[in-house]
């Protein structure tokens, strides 16, 4: 009888809990007005179609041409049933973590506890989507977080720890139980990501409830390309309209595939605000558009992507080589690997190019004549440092140094006649992306980052009168005697018998590599922007492993050693910091890497290892 009543108590409870949420849901729903601006309501299928069947609408050739668009009993009753009883029960098991996260926002940083955004949902209606705040009360409003001097300032240390395990995401678990979402499906996309929004309707995405999770989620994330997204959530919807059976084991796979990749952390590109992800679209040459963080509720538009330069992207021009035309060419910067680098390169394989170096060290190069010279490389500036160790005072000097120096030098190429002008920029103006791609804007993080996209953006203002500007946003560059992380790692890779086996990506300049790219480019006499890389993408792990091989040195990798790293990762301070600058993916898309009439990836990685070590 006891337990029999004991049942019933908890039935009662649990029913009482159940009609105050369902009451909650109800008379908290959205606005009844947010669909009024709503642009997408109108918007007709925009599949290709052949001109037989011109005269049709694409909602008739959808239903005639694709059976797999068949919304069955599964979708309409079975999955919403699914998602409504599974997050009424994550809400009552994890109302605990909901508490402590709230309490620990709020002692971090007084404030609001949840962050609404507006996002497209099932047949593209808006609603407001939930998440935990990551970002302090205090961030300036209608300010895109790359336009902030010390963004990485105004995302709270309780912030920094949700937004790395998603937990972030967990209010849209209320989302779910108000039947605004589902627990797997497309994410749901911002109301301005216009380029999105129209590739699902290709595929029928739009159609379906969006998800905590699917299929995009799990197969890469922030890290896929527009197109590559959206296929892979028609993908989903095609699995979906199977029905039965299949669709109901595809959702639990998805289920299980998520946990697995938010435990590994996969895919994630930091540098959001956890607040607030919008996307504006820039219409250039070449339509590119970025996902930016946005510190407020209104999304607005990025008043500097004019300035980022995707029309003058290297991938998109044609190069005539000319490899006999005599070159004078001057680099800016006495002492730099680069620079020194690329002139014994020159002595080697470029005969036709001519180099003198000037000091930029003290004002003389101001009074410097340069009208005999052809081109002009500028390697000068600070290098990258530890910018968390750098006090406030010492922090101009980059500016100084690596923006007003570099414009100052460009101003003074133009005036002198030059006709080529090349800046060695740096994928550091990208911050804490992880897939940069075509669409990428810059982003940086640090004054360090801030300094070196200001000099790129200043040095492109000086083209025109005969002068083209080349900039080059290189990857870390590596080779027999360079400074920097290689050495590092190297050091590392010739000492440790262990090492974490990590899952990440970085895109890489081998020197050889890089110096062939610039000969070509100055025999070009072309500007642009230009991403050069190594074909390969490199892997830590694996490039400790090939290290100490070429070293005659063991070192086993196990992932026995992959979860305290993560774990580590953890702790504020040096040791996180020194394992984010390890372990983190931070990449090209190849394809920004490509250029019609070049042909500089001469080396592989692994054979870069082996010249770089023996």
């Amino acid at each position: 009888m006891k337990r029999s009543k004991q049942i019933l108590i908890n039935g009662a409870v649990l029913a009482g809990i159940y009609t105050l949420a369902a009451t909650i849901a109800k008379y908290r729903s959205e606005d009844k007005e947010i669909d009024r601006d709503n642009p997408y309501l109108s918007m007709a299928g925009i599949r290709s179609y052949s001109n037989e069947d011109s005269t049709k609408t694409c909602k008739e050739c959808r239903n005639e041409n694709t059976s797999e668009l068949h919304v069955g009993a599964y979708e309409n009753v079975i999955k919403h049933a699914l998602d409504h009883l599974l997050s009424f029960m994550g809400l009552i098991v994890l109302s605990p973590v909901f508490l402590i996260i709230s309490i620990v926002i709020l002692f971090d940083d007084p404030g609001p506890i949840f962050f609404t955004q507006k996002r497209i949902g099932k047949d593209k209606h808006y609603f407001m989507c939930h998440k935990f705040r990551s970002m302090a009360v205090s961030t300036p409003h209608d300010v895109p977080t790359h336009l902030l001097s010390q963004p990485d300032a105004y995302i709270t240390r309780v912030g920094k720890v949700l937004r790395k395990t998603s937990l972030d995401e967990l209010p849209q678990i209320w989302d779910i139980f108000r039947g605004k979402m589902s627990i797997i499906g497309p994410r749901p996309a911002l109301w301005n990501q216009e380029d999105l929004i129209e590739e699902r309707e290709k595929v029928d995405v739009n159609n379906v409830l969006p998800g905590l999770s699917g299929l995009a989620q799990i197969k890469g994330r922030d890290e896929l390309e527009i197109t590559e997204k959206a296929r892979l959530d028609g993908e989903y919807v095609k699995k979906l309209r199977q029905g039965g059976l299949k669709a109901f084991l595809f959702d639990s796979k998805m289920f299980f595939g998520t946990i697995g990749s938010v435990l590994r952390r996969e895919g994630v590109v930091e540098g959001g605000t956890g607040s607030l992800t919008s996307r504006v679209s820039i219409s250039t040459a070449k339509t590119c558009s970025k996902e930016m963080h946005i510190e407020n509720s209104r999304p607005i538009s990025n008043p500097k992507a004019n300035e980022v330069g995707f029309e003058e992207y290297g991938c998109y021009k044609h190069f005539h080589i000319d490899r006999k035309r005599p070159v004078k060419l001057l680099i800016t910067g006495a002492g730099s690997y680069i620079g020194e680098s690329f002139k014994n390169y020159c002595e080697s394989y470029y005969p036709n190019i001519t180099i003198a170096i000037l000091d930029m060290k003290d004002n003389s190069w101001r009074e410097a004549d340069i009208i005999p010279y052809d081109a002009v490389l500028h390697v000068a500036g600070i290098a990258h440092a530890d910018v968390g160790s750098v006090p406030v005072s010492e922090q101009e000097k980059y500016y100084t140094v690596n923006t007003d120096l570099a414009v100052e030098c460009a101003r003074k190429s133009r005036e002198s006649g030059i006709k080529q002008f090349i800046f060695m920029s740096s994928m550091i103006i990208y911050g804490d992306e992880k897939f940069i791609d075509s669409h990428t804007i810059p982003r940086p993080i640090n004054f360090y980052g801030d300094s070196k996209w200001l000099a790129d953006k200043g040095v492109r203002a000086e083209a025109g009168e005969g002068m083209a500007v080349a900039v080059i946003r290189s990857p870390m560059i590596y080779g027999k005697g360079s400074k920097g992380n290689y050495p590092v790692l190297a050091k590392i890779a010739r000492k440790l018998l262990f090492f974490p086996d990590i899952d990440n990506k970085r895109s890489m300049l081998y020197v050889e590599n890089f110096c062939e790219f610039v000969g070509q480019l100055v025999c070009s006499g072309e500007g642009g922007i230009y991403f050069p890389q190594n074909r390969e993408y490199s892997k830590t792990s694996s490039m400790v492993q090939e290290i100490a091989e070429v070293s005659r040195k063991k070192v086993k990798i196990t992932k026995l050693l992959s979860p305290a790293v993560n774990m580590a990762s953890y702790i504020p301070g040096k040791v996180s910091g020194m394992i984010e600058k390890a372990f983190r993916s931070s990449y090209y898309a190849q394809t920004l890497s490509v250029y019609d009439g070049f042909d500089y990836q001469k080396i592989s990685l692994e054979e870069s290892i082996k010249l770089t070590e023996r």
